[in-house]
């Protein structure tokens, strides 16, 4: 053997031992404090949600876990912060639906979704349609049947109840609506109540309360099913809309680039915290169904979510630039 075969051999070997030593040693994450970057505003439910894993994170490694709420661009400006840090599992994204919207809706939103790993979409909800209790409308085939204008409120322009109502009424329907976006689900929900609106399209924790104290009237859920909180709210199939359904959700996520090892173990994490009973309790206290899934699960769920909001924002026309 030549003594430079020698030498590559050796190298390949110090290689090689090299690497089953670092396979041997264990894991070590978190090694300092966790900063969840918060995409909305104190107080919402995307904070709350975060705050509740935050928590249980915290009590579990015994390492400071921070929320920071980074707001702006309806969830845009805190994506890109954590797309463009360090992928060590130190720096996490907590936000909504818009993530996965914005992709399609914006023009420049700031950042690529490819940038960014999903951990865990740990709580899922649904979009509901309410109107007045006074609208002789009882369900939602007889709400757009009447063939006027329709003037709908939501929470803000390329929020998932406004993309979802806008390709309702503009694909499935057939109707004209005029959206009027309002700065918070409550806000719409007042202006409903107050007559200067038609109908509301919100998620489901917005208007869960007033709907089963009969402040307002529900008249279709965008799940595939009924929903817990409200059992007695149709699906839009079952009111007559086939083959239509929306969901909102909140998810964690991390940089593209961190390691397999630190997702595979914060997604173990958030798994057992949300099958913990004080936790589930929590999220049904704001209207979110706890979701657990495997990694790859996670993978397979934002391919799809991308998918169906980029055909409702196409379908609708609408571009934020």
């Amino acid at each position: 053997m030549r003594r430079r075969d020698i030498r590559r051999w050796l190298w390949s070997l110090v290689l090689l031992a090299s690497a089953a030593a670092a396979q041997s040693q264990p894991l070590d994450y978190p090694s300092q404090r966790i900063t969840i970057v918060v995409g909305f505003a104190a107080g919402g439910s995307v904070d709350a949600i975060a705050r509740v894993i935050a928590e249980q994170l915290q009590e579990r490694w015994g390492r400071p876990v921070v929320v920071e709420n980074r707001t702006g661009a309806t969830g845009n400006l805190a994506a890109a912060a954590v797309a463009r840090s360090a992928p060590d599992g130190h720096t996490l994204l907590f936000t909504a639906t818009g993530v996965a919207i914005n992709q399609s809706l914006y023009e420049s939103p700031g950042f690529s979704i490819k940038d960014l790993t999903p951990i865990s979409f740990a709580a899922v909800n649904t979009v509901v349609f309410a109107v007045n209790p006074t609208n002789p409308a009882r369900t939602l085939k007889e709400f757009v049947s009447t063939g006027k204008s329709f003037v709908f409120g939501t929470a803000g322009v390329g929020s998932g109840a406004h993309i979802t109502a806008e390709y309702f009424f503009k694909a499935l329907a057939k109707v004209e609506a005029i959206h009027t976006p309002y700065q918070s689900g409550a806000q719409a929900a007042t202006a409903l109540l107050g007559n200067h609106i038609d109908l509301i399209s919100v998620a489901q924790p917005d208007s869960a309360a007033q709907v089963r104290a009969g402040t307002l009237r529900a008249l279709a859920s965008s799940g595939t099913q009924r929903s817990e909180a409200l059992p007695e709210v149709p699906t839009f199939e079952e009111a007559g809309f086939s083959g239509f359904s929306a969901r909102g959700w909140i998810a964690l996520f991390v940089p593209a680039k961190t390691s397999p090892e630190i997702a595979a173990k914060l997604n173990a994490a958030v798994n057992e915290i949300l099958q913990r009973p004080e936790v589930r309790q929590r999220l049904d206290a704001v209207g979110f169904t706890p979701n657990t899934q495997s990694l790859a699960a996670a993978g397979d769920f934002l391919r799809a979510e991308l998918d169906s909001w980029s055909a409702m924002v196409k379908a609708i026309g609408l571009t934020i630039r």
